[in-house]
């Protein structure tokens, strides 16, 4: 569905004076009198879905954040700056990006609001325009909760803002507990998956579905230990009307030709469009970027290109690990996800569907360098950060290890290993035939999440929730000689300066500055 990217446009609101002709503009609209047809409402919704391309989010930052924080991958030389601090956990309340990814997920927040308001009003007379209305509004619960759900596992406490009024408090405290966040996630996808179609036309293609909702309220159960209910709403998916399946080949979900697929709940639509400014990720969203819609990830990522990042050392070692009989295994996702050294079962190849074929990898000069997300089996350079392929926000491997894991925390490790199994089987690893005790069992599911999901912006997040962030991290630094930077307060990020600066009820309740 390209075209809801496209940006809504700005209501035109007439002032008059009392000394001019009380004239009313037959052409011009206020927010009141503009939501009263299906084609407004639906620019209503897109407007919320473009919330993903503003900064901090997919369009640029996103990626380099919670990667560098999770340790997948690693500062190159290039990188400098505000994003640079997240590598070496050096960023405060002033960090720039911390404070635009705070502004974005309000914003779609905002916008949501903006849905439940006006289309909420709206009394449509045709059939097919009341099923659009339910399904209007259902998009925007979904994307509500994605966004509240990111605010509550980053920050803790977050001003909760849950209506369309909510946009005139400027001294919103913060809520007085992280448990009335996730009610209201909860509250929020429960409405949206009966709320939303299973599935779109080829027009419709990336907007949520209800089975988007079904596995990002699954996650929000696991998230805070809800292990029995997490397991059931997973297990919802596995069957009709839901068809989800992991496609055959693995890299296939990382390239642009087999988007929004049979293993995709949720993806952000990217795609560089003709004419639009190839610099609009930082800053012209909706000034100067002409309605631009791509990503700068695989530009930036890519090791012929600007180089920015490695692979970890820690993600790389990920991928090596020991046989049931105990000997060394080299995971076959490795050569999936990046390109180095053969030995740790990095790609040594790179255009092998270019024009004169496949070319040797410079990997003692490179190092390990990130193949996934890349386009480097399709062309020898990116050239301009243009990038179109989409961002996969929850696939269906990821749903079924979600699920896997509540089931070994819910002490059915038959259904977990089977569930595990498929993932690995998919990728051509070995199955296990047992995941043994609970503590190896834990250590089995902890890997394929890290090898799985390796580059997708999920291990921060796990880690976190685990309860084991800053020692693994510390260790993993250690270990590549990058020194122990995750602080204790890192636990949670710093809430904004910009928020404390114009919120005195949330900087109130700000500790030692940061959160």
């Amino acid at each position: 569905m390209r075209s809801f990217v496209l940006f809504i446009i700005g209501l035109i609101i007439i002032s008059c004076n009392e000394d001019q002709l009380n004239l009313k503009n037959p052409n011009s609209y206020t927010e009141d009198t503009y939501f009263t047809n299906a084609d407004q409402c639906l620019q209503a919704i897109n407007a919320t879905y473009a919330g993903f391309y503003f900064q901090g989010l997919f369009a640029r930052e996103y990626y380099f954040i919670f990667d560098l924080m999770g340790n997948d991958a690693e500062q190159a030389p290039p990188l400098q700056g505000a994003l640079s601090e997240f590598a070496n956990f050096t960023f405060g309340p002033g960090n720039e990006h911390i404070n635009r990814l705070w502004r974005s997920y309000y914003r779609i927040i905002l916008r949501s609001n903006l849905v439940f308001d006006k289309v909420g009003k709206w009394v449509p007379t045709a059939e097919n325009d009341k099923e659009l209305r339910t399904r209007i509004l259902g998009e925007a619960y979904f994307l509500r909760a994605w966004s509240y759900s990111q605010l509550v596992s980053l920050f803790g406490r977050v001003p909760i803002k849950d209506s369309w009024e909510d946009r005139y408090e400027f001294t919103a405290p913060r809520a007085d507990s992280t448990a009335k966040i996730w009610r209201l996630i909860e509250k929020d996808l429960k409405q949206a998956i009966s709320s939303l179609p299973y599935h779109y036309d080829d027009a419709n293609k990336g907007r949520a579905t209800s089975g988007a909702a079904v596995a990002l309220l699954g996650k929000a159960y696991l998230y805070q230990q809800k292990f029995t209910e997490a397991a059931n709403t997973f297990a919802i998916l596995e069957n009709p009307p839901y068809q989800y399946s992991l496609i055959p080949e693995f890299e296939e979900n990382f390239l642009s030709y087999n988007e929004n697929n049979a293993e995709s709940l949720f993806e952000v639509q990217l795609e560089h469009v003709p004419g639009t400014n190839t610099w609009y990720m930082f800053g012209g969203q909706e000034w100067w970027g002409g309605g631009a819609t791509h990503s700068g990830r695989a530009m930036e990522y890519g090791w012929n290109d600007w180089q920015n990042v490695f692979i970890s050392d820690a993600a790389v070692e990920a991928f090596t690990y020991n046989d049931e009989t105990g000997n060394n295994y080299i995971d076959p996702r490795a050569a999936m996800t990046f390109y180095g050294f053969p030995a740790k079962g990095g790609d040594t190849d790179f255009c092998n569907n270019c024009t004169g074929g496949a070319k040797p990898y410079p990997f003692q000069v490179s190092g390990n360098r990130w193949k996934k997300y890349n386009n480097y089996e399709n062309k020898e350079k990116e050239g301009l950060p243009e990038g179109s392929i989409n961002a996969r926000l929850i696939r269906y491997s990821d749903v079924l290890l979600m699920q896997a894991e509540a089931l070994i925390e819910k002490g059915n490790f038959n259904k977990a290993l089977y569930l595990i199994n498929n993932v690995r089987e998919r990728a051509g690893a070995f199955k296990y035939s047992t995941l043994g005790n609970y503590e190896n069992a834990v250590k089995i599911l902890r890997r394929e999440r890290q090898i799985e999901l390796c580059g997708e912006q999920h291990r921060y997040f796990d880690l976190k929730r685990w309860g084991i962030i800053r020692t693994t991290i510390n260790n993993e630094k250690q270990e590549a000689g990058r020194g122990t930077p995750f602080r204790p307060k890192d636990l949670l990020l710093p809430i904004p300066q910009t928020e404390k600066d114009l919120n005195p009820s949330v900087a109130a309740d700000v500790k030692n500055d940061w959160n």
